[in-house]
């Protein structure tokens, strides 16, 4: 299971460096999410001040191994899966990187599988991670793709995530975007991940959670 650390400070900057220092690790090995914003007190000061509160979750890159195990075990999982639904005419592909594994999932008919605007995609994707992380053992980030459903939509959400980290950077100013799944955060913060001026932060709880985009305090 991936390793994982709620700390508070005065800012979310003063938490987020709690986090890295307690696991050890770079800001670029995990993902932020804003549990709580910092607020001032009002009349009473500091007295009445709210802490900001945060999520780290670390995200480095993970071994072969990892990545051999996790698509050995997606296999036997879909396996059974298809035998209790009794869709043998499936066919499923696990390719994988340092950051993830993609399961292809290809089949005539995909319609009931992708669901309204791709939720049922999005089920089954959330059941084979939770299946994955019940245990001890640590496997790799596992992304559903049916038919090739999701490509189109991922390469109009990194052109538009690099249009808003520009415009992070031109007006100075952080950028809030929509709340979006699991799957649609994880593609704008790897998009965005590779660029030096900008950093990415979750907020909120889901289904309503989305990403803020700010501009890197070193530049």
């Amino acid at each position: 299971m991936k390793r994982t650390t709620e700390q508070v400070g005065k800012t979310i900057e003063e938490a987020v460096r709690k986090g890295l220092e307690e696991l050890k690790v770079a800001r670029d090995d995990v993902i932020i999410e804003i549990l709580e914003e910092p607020k001032s007190g009002g009349i009473l000061g500091m007295l009445s001040q709210k802490l900001a509160k945060v999520k780290l979750i670390v995200d480095k890159k993970v071994t072969e191994d990892v990545l051999i195990a996790t698509q050995e075990k997606i296999d036997n999982v879909l396996s059974d899966i298809f035998k209790i639904t009794g869709e043998s005419n499936i066919k499923h592909t696990c390719t994988g990187d340092s950051k993830k594994v993609i399961v292809k999932l290809e089949l005539d008919d995909p319609k009931h599988l992708i669901g309204y605007r791709g939720k049922t995609i999005e089920a089954i994707q959330s059941i084979l991670n939770a299946m994955l992380q019940k245990g001890e053992e640590e496997y790799s980030k596992v992304f559903v793709e049916i038919n090739d459903y999701k490509k189109e939509k991922e390469d109009k959400l990194k052109i538009y995530a690099n249009k808003m980290a520009d415009n992070v950077n031109k007006f100075s100013k952080s950028i809030k975007l929509e709340p979006m799944s699991a799957y649609e955060r994880m593609i704008v913060h790897q998009e965005l991940s590779s660029r030096n001026d900008v950093i990415t932060e979750s907020y909120g709880e889901e289904p309503r959670r989305l990403l803020v985009i700010k501009k890197k305090l070193n530049n």
